[in-house]
């Protein structure tokens, strides 16, 4: 009975090792090159101005929302702040 109990134990032993050498492996290493994003934008200062203009017209029908008060706001007739 003893030496079952040995043999028994002997193989969950080895078993329980050769499991555990086959574990998988998690490994983090950052890539050898870097990220890029190549992105091919091409917007015009008219387009730039024009973009401001309609920006600046929606804060100033809900300053609130954007949280500035209308006295942040820039003077839209010499565009500069007050």
């Amino acid at each position: 009975m003893i030496h079952r109990l040995k043999s028994g134990g002997a193989l969950l032993l080895v078993l329980g090792t050769l499991l555990g050498g086959c574990s998988p492996t998690v490994k983090l290493q950052a890539p050898d090159e870097p990220i890029r994003f190549d992105v091919n934008i091409n917007i015009t200062e008219q387009k730039r101005l024009q973009i401001d203009q309609e920006l600046l017209e929606l804060i100033k029908r809900n300053p609130e929302l954007f949280g500035v008060t209308p006295e942040q706001l820039p003077n839209a007739a010499t565009g500069s702040e007050k």
